[in-house]
């Protein structure tokens, strides 16, 4: 028989309880990336300025990049990977001499640093950024194939996780300063977000929202800080359950595996490290768009 949970106190619990993937994933790991190409499970250390990859049959992380802090990142078409760091957006590449090239240099945006990251259908990314200490010091910003960056959401300190339906039509953002899930209408041809409606506003009890995932069969699946849980919130907004950690503050999570159906999640520890755990899900997560920037002389 299974529960429907209407508030956070009732526990769905999945078929294998979460348990330790990665020991010691660095100060704080985040925006968990799984590559289909390979079934590798990667993540950027924000704090630590190093990049991880994780081969599944081994459970070995091993640190493919170090220099400045990548707040997020995201695999490519042409098989690179794109870097949102400090102050530049580069492109990472293995098969080069010089595999950290800058795309676009000395960027400009409002925030400290980069945070989640989300490709549309056409290629193009949506990235948010994060401000310490200032509400509306941040936003969601759109960055075209070509390489131009522009800001198309404002009013926040911290945006998170993001996500689509689908169809790709409705874009899911989560604004951790109004610890509200928003969701708004899209468009892939332009880019453009419209008709903004708050799609889960959490209580206190719930904690802060974080990263998300989205399954196929359209419920959310919502990180949280302060509380140690996952959420999993319908496509009618009723919360049909969560997964606990042993650990405050969940960072990220991510669909993987061979048939999509593994769950990783990133927790930061108040000792002030981190850890993978992974669990299996009933159902399977949407696959990841991959970008296609190209970039643009500075």
């Amino acid at each position: 028989m299974i529960l429907e949970a209407s508030t956070v106190e009732k526990v769905i619990a999945p078929p294998a309880a979460p348990e330790v993937l990665v020991e010691d994933a660095g100060k704080a790991a985040q925006n968990l990336c799984w590559d289909d190409r390979d079934e590798s499970l990667w993540w950027t250390d924000s704090a630590g300025g190093r990049l991880y990859r994780l081969n599944l049959s081994t459970r070995i992380p091993s640190a493919v990049y170090e220099g400045p802090n990548v707040g997020a990142f995201l695999p490519q078409e042409d098989g690179s990977w794109l870097l949102f760091r400090e102050k530049d957006i580069a492109q990472l590449s293995f098969g080069r001499h010089e595999q950290v090239v800058p795309l676009l240099e000395n960027v400009r945006f409002d925030g400290d640093r980069f945070s989640e990251a989300i490709a549309d259908e056409t290629g193009r990314v949506l990235i948010g950024t994060m401000r310490n200490g200032r509400p509306n010091g941040a936003g969601l910003y759109r960055l075209e194939v070509d390489g131009t960056l522009a800001k198309i959401v404002g009013g926040t300190g911290q945006s998170a996780g993001l996500g689509w339906n689908e169809k790709g039509d409705a874009l899911y953002w989560t604004c951790g300063t109004t610890r509200t899930i928003n969701r708004f209408r899209y468009d892939p041809k332009r880019g453009s977000v419209t008709n903004r409606q708050v799609f889960h506003e959490c209580p206190p009890e719930e904690g802060v929202p974080t990263a998300l995932a989205m399954d196929v069969e359209g419920t959310l699946w919502s990180a949280r800080r302060e509380s140690g849980a996952i959420l999993k919130i319908a496509p009618d907004r009723r919360l049909r359950g969560q997964v606990t950690f042993p650990a405050p503050d969940v960072t990220s999570l991510v669909f993987g595996g061979h048939d999509h159906r593994t769950v990783f999640a990133s927790v930061v520890t108040p000792e002030g490290g981190s850890k993978i755990f992974s669990f299996q899900s009933p159902v399977a997560g949407m696959p990841l768009r991959r970008a296609r920037i190209e970039g643009k002389p500075a």
